[in-house]
């Protein structure tokens, strides 16, 4: 009997040979081999697959011929819609027809705001202009009727599928978040909502895609919205800690007792309670002030705790005149909705669990957020109950234990990626600029830039750890480097500044921390990728504090180096995207040459060949 690893693998070739350009991928090989091993042994597999590998296929195939039904959790969109746009297409088309005794089917479900909700749609066509409405603009209405006619046409009744640019505040009037959908069982549109009809086409399909964050949120609500499953894979899994603390947290503003609060006075006669909960509200954004981007005690200090406990004693008093309500109306359901989930926040912040962090984040909106200081057990059903595949094109050592997750060499694979590093890749280390805080630091780095993008040409990805540096380079560089066109995060949206960059070939792009990932050029439009630090994370962040206090001296090679190394990695990332690619990588952090932490950090860059003389840099770009 053939084995799982052979049949895989066998599939693998299939598809192979059906891509016009065919490449032969021993990585990718041992990959589809090893994944197939494991779902075949209920295993739980860390794959870190360098780029090129050809990391989806090496997931998907052995997934498709295990039979098992999969979710697929990913972290950026732009890799969701490559799965649901490009490889699930593919394979489907491929293998279906004559290599599998069972077609497999595929879906993509989304969080419930992602979708119209068909009983706000009928709510402002049988009541005008009123509800969501009232306080709208002329052009946020206009965009509202056109969603209406819309909702007339879509089947899917998804958001990314709407032909016409819509506005937030358009949308929320259409839309509902899980927290105030009353369910399909109450809802008198229950049978025919489009959230439920995506549940139902995820809850047939082989294969379904989903992003962290639905995941996560899943997870808080015991397994709720996504379908049962044998198998969860995890790609882009150097994110996901990040994700799963956010959605395993909660958050409070005073914004969000004014919610509630206008949401029950639609429905009680009474407004008094109602009325208080909103005044504290009003109190509780006032205590939060003098205490943005600070970690609160444990117990929370008195004058706040007060102000929480009042508030939950306003919301379960609003909770009992709800459920004396008789008539189930949807704003009555919406209402007790949202007021359950104010009183269950409130009593989270208010909890004095050892193993959540408080603090208050937000600038000039300050928020109250409880968050977990391990999302080890958040994770812990997962390990438990799935077999599990984590992969990415970097991943920190660390990262399994810190998802509570047990790894041995056995239980982690480690695949190179294809491409001559050696031949076609350069790692720059400056060592001779000043450190961070430093005078005149900026000058420095910024002549630093200039002679860099002007040996390559331009061709040049900038990224900066601060919009402040950023825009203080641009400032300093546009219009100083000859025919270069400078570009910045600032000009215009994602999309729009990256096809520019990739027309214009003798141009740099500027940009900050979302730029690290997602990013792809392949080909002479990218040909030298400068980062201006090391990126470590902020040492001001109350969460990341709190973690680093269990941990004590062991804190910032446990925690920081960790961080920056697989930030600089996906940044580093975005230089060689095929074969064909050759660059530089150039840090302009002379620390780096000098501390101990230098190997750790430059761990998922260690394959380039690596200097700190300019003249190599220079004598790298006139070979070519």
């Amino acid at each position: 009997m053939i084995s799982p690893a052979d049949r895989a693998e066998a599939l693998l070739q299939v598809v192979t040979e059906s891509l016009p350009h065919a490449e032969h991928r021993p990585g990718q090989i041992r990959m589809v081999r090893r994944v197939a091993e494991a779902l075949a042994n209920g295993e739980r597999l860390v794959v870190q697959a360098g780029t090129g590998t050809g990391k989806t296929l090496g997931y998907l195939v052995p997934v498709i011929a295990s039979g098992l039904t999969t979710i697929v959790a990913t972290y950026t969109k732009a890799l969701q819609d490559q799965l649901a746009e490009v490889d699930l297409p593919l394979l489907q088309k491929v293998l279906n027809d004559r290599h599998l005794s069972d077609p497999f089917s595929w879906a993509v479900l989304k969080g419930r705001n992602n979708y119209l909700c068909r009983q706000r749609l009928h709510e402002i066509e049988t009541r005008g202009e009123e509800l969501e409405l009232e306080d709208a603009s002329r052009g946020v209405r206009n965009e509202v009727r056109k969603l209406v006619n819309w909702s007339a046409k879509t089947d899917s009744g998804e958001m990314s599928e709407v032909p016409f640019p819509v506005s937030d505040s358009a949308w929320r009037s259409v839309s509902v978040g899980s927290d105030v959908c009353p369910g399909k069982l109450k809802c008198s549109f229950g049978e025919t909502c489009y959230t439920e009809r995506a549940r139902d086409a995820a809850r047939a399909a082989n294969v379904v895609v989903v992003n962290f964050s639905l995941y996560g949120l899943d997870l808080e609500a015991e397994r709720e919205f996504l379908p049962e499953h044998d198998v969860v894979v995890f790609d882009e899994v150097h994110e996901l800690e990040d994700v799963i603390s956010d959605t395993a947290s909660v958050m409070l503003t005073g914004g969000s007792a004014a919610n509630v609060a206008e949401a029950v006075r639609k429905v009680l006669p009474s407004k008094k309670v109602a009325n208080a909960l909103a005044t504290s509200g009003r109190d509780l954004d006032a205590a939060l002030v003098d205490r943005k981007d600070k970690r609160l005690s444990n117990p929370l200090p008195n004058d706040l705790a007060a102000v929480l406990r009042g508030m939950k004693e306003q919301t379960l008093l609003l909770g009992d005149a709800l459920a004396s309500v008789s008539d189930e109306t949807p704003e009555l359901l919406r209402a007790k909705s949202a007021t359950k989930r104010l009183a269950d926040a409130l009593q989270e912040c208010l909890s004095t669990d050892s193993n959540r962090v408080t603090f208050v984040t937000g600038g000039d909106h300050p928020r109250l957020v409880s968050a977990p200081l391990s999302v080890a057990r958040v994770l812990a059903p997962v390990w438990n109950a799935q077999t599990a595949i984590l992969t990415s094109a970097t991943i920190p050592q660390s990262l399994p234990h810190r998802l509570g997750l047990a790894v041995d060499n056995d239980t982690r694979l480690e695949v190179e990626s294809p491409f001559d590093y050696e031949a076609n890749a350069l790692l720059y280390l400056a060592d001779d600029l000043p450190d961070p805080d430093a005078p005149d630091r900026n000058q420095k780095v910024h002549a630093r830039i200039r002679q860099l993008v002007q040996y390559s040409d331009g061709s040049a990805l900038v990224l900066f750890t601060s919009r402040k540096a950023m825009r203080d380079a641009v400032d300093e560089l546009r219009g100083t480097l000859d025919d270069i066109t400078v570009l910045s995060q600032d000009d215009m949206g994602k999309k729009a500044l990256l096809d520019a960059f990739k027309t214009d070939i003798r141009s740099c792009l500027f940009a900050t921390r979302s730029f690290f990932q997602g990013v792809d050029v392949p080909g002479d439009a990218l040909r030298l990728v400068i980062l201006d630090k090391v990126p470590f994370p902020m040492r001001t962040d109350p969460l990341l504090e709190a973690r680093r206090d269990l941990l004590g001296q062991s804190a910032f090679m446990q925690i920081d180096v960790p961080i920056a190394a697989a930030t600089l990695a996906q940044a580093a990332g975005r230089l060689i995207r095929s074969a064909t690619d050759h660059g530089v990588v150039a840090i302009l952090d002379s620390r780096l040459v000098k501390r101990r932490y230098k190997g750790a950090v430059l761990e998922g860059v260690a394959h380039f060949p690596e200097t700190s003389q300019l003249d190599d840099v220079k004598s790298f770009f006139h070979r070519r």
